[in-house]
Parts: C-alpha cells; sequence; structure tokens
C-alpha cells in the first residue's frame, strides 16, 4: 500500500482504496451496510425539511444532512448498534444547526458593528418577510423552531423528540404550547 491509499493487486495492477465496497473500506459486513442505507432512505426527505424550517434555508438544511449522514456512517461502529440510531442522526443534524446559528450570530455582530461605522445611505427601505406561516414560524424562538420543526415537519413523537433535543418530554411539550400559543397569536393578529 503506498501513502496515497494505493495498492498493488496480486496481478501487480494499482487499484485505489475507493473503488473497493463500501463495506471493506469501512468494515460494515453487508447487513450494517444495508441498515446504513435504509436509514439513510428513509430519513433524509424528512430531515432536510425539519432542517430547513429550522436553518431557515433549504440549501443549508441539506448541508447540514449531508454532515449529519458523514458522522453517522463515520460513528456506525457506536451509533449502529444502538435501538434508535436516527434519533443520533437528528440530534447531530440539530447541534449542526446549533454551530450554523453560533456562527451566524458572530457574523451578523461584525456586520452590525461595520454598518454602525458605515456613513448613513438615504433611500434605504426596510424588509418584511412574507406573511405565510413558514415566515411566521422562523420568528419562533430556535428551541421552541427546533421542537416544532421535529413534530410537524419530521413527524416525531414528543419521546423522539426528547431523545433528540437532548430535553426531557415535559420540556418538549413546553416548547411546542408556547409556540401553538405563539403562533395563534401571531395569526390572529395578521387577520
Amino acid at each position: 500500500m503506498t501513502s496515497w491509499g494505493v495498492k498493488k493487486t496480486t496481478t501487480g495492477a494499482l487499484t485505489s482504496e475507493l473503488e473497493r465496497p463500501a463495506e471493506r473500506r469501512t468494515g460494515l459486513d453487508s447487513v450494517e451496510a444495508a441498515r446504513y442505507e435504509a436509514i439513510v432512505r428513509r430519513s433524509s426527505e424528512r430531515l432536510v425539511q425539519m432542517l430547513d424550517v429550522v436553518f431557515l434555508d433549504r440549501e443549508l438544511a441539506a448541508d447540514a444532512a449531508q454532515e449529519a449522514y458523514v458522522q453517522l456512517y463515520l460513528h456506525w461502529n457506536e451509533v449502529g448498534g444502538s435501538p434508535e440510531p436516527e434519533a443520533w442522526l437528528y440530534r447531530v443534524a440539530v447541534n449542526r444547526c446549533k454551530d450554523y446559528r453560533r456562527r451566524l450570530a458572530r457574523a451578523t455582530k461584525l456586520l452590525r458593528r461595520l454598518v454602525a461605522a458605515a456613513p448613513p445611505q438615504t433611500g434605504a427601505g426596510s424588509w418584511e418577510p412574507a406573511d405565510d406561516f413558514l415566515a411566521i414560524v422562523r420568528r419562533l424562538p430556535t428551541r421552541q423552531r427546533v421542537a416544532v420543526a421535529l413534530f410537524y415537519q419530521a413527524d416525531m413523537s414528543i419521546h423522539e423528540i426528547s431523545r433528540t433535543m437532548g430535553i426531557s418530554e415535559g420540556t418538549v411539550n413546553s416548547h411546542l404550547n408556547r409556540a401553538r400559543r405563539t403562533l395563534k397569536g401571531m395569526l390572529e393578529a395578521g387577520r
């Protein structure tokens, strides 16, 4: 084997590690590889939809989902045997969302400082999001938005959401009830 993952076969031909089947590269047997692929197929659309509500951007949601699948793949030996690998997957995806939010908050602070230091411009109008349901959901606090996205977009139970978010079922119910009250008030005020 060379330092670049290329090795000689018994016939002397060079083959790349990437040309080998996934089960041999990762150490997953065919059963485990099939379980991993089934989880990806079963959860991919729901995960991206849920993250879209949390991220507020479909492409960023798809990126976070992809990162979560990579982490699931890399940690399959630890996670694959658990009774709920999808809960782990959603938790990693939500953590990617939190990481993104932190980076966005830092960038926003920097942008505000730069705007405050710049001379004012005339004729700049204010921007308001469209007044549809998703725009209203996006105004919720992050934890409520995550709970709403997991419950309504990912179709998770209260128990699954509590495991995914790392909070108690009572706290999940609290987030959902507060979100419902807030959404109801926003929708009634918009009439």
